[in-house]
């Protein structure tokens, strides 16, 4: 993780009234019991405590889940990661962690959609132009995502 995202992390994590938190620290974790599981602290203890018992229930970590780290913190911003049937790294946000980057995502919606009618002029305009030259290449690109509808991803 670069040092922009990290520092963004934490400065968006102190704005929530969170603390950074990160699955390379040690945390709870899950263990299967029977048909169940039981959850340990750092040290490997079970966890008897019925408030943190409660937090973490619901967290709603799906059972096919492995490798489950559970955030120590009630403020994490990270509340839990673990390991989905295919094998992806998944996780679990604190509330008020996805409200503020959904903010911070979203918020900026509003001004996007009154720039996209100039954005297709433009578009419209670059097509149009002879040859292969870059904006042309750069309007292809941007008229293909729209026209079917593709999103911008991993």
């Amino acid at each position: 993780m670069s040092n922009d995202v990290a520092s963004d992390g934490v400065a968006a994590a102190q704005l929530a009234g969170l603390r950074y938190a990160s699955d390379e620290q040690p945390g709870l974790r899950r263990r299967r019991k029977g048909r169940g599981f039981t959850y340990v602290d750092r040290d490997g203890l079970p966890i008897r405590d019925a408030g943190e018992l409660r937090r973490i229930r619901r967290l709603a970590i799906p059972p096919a889940w492995t490798d489950v780290w559970i955030s120590p913190s009630p403020l994490g911003h990270i509340q839990a990661t673990g390991r989905d049937a295919r094998g992806r790294k998944q996780y679990r946000y604190h509330e008020r962690w996805r409200e503020v980057r959904d903010e911070a995502k979203y918020g900026r919606l509003g001004d996007f959609a009154k720039a996209l009618p100039r954005v297709r002029a433009r578009v419209d305009a670059d097509l149009a132009q002879a040859g292969i030259p870059r904006e042309r290449v750069l309007a292809t690109a941007i008229r293909i995502l729209e026209e079917t509808f593709m999103r911008v991803g991993n």
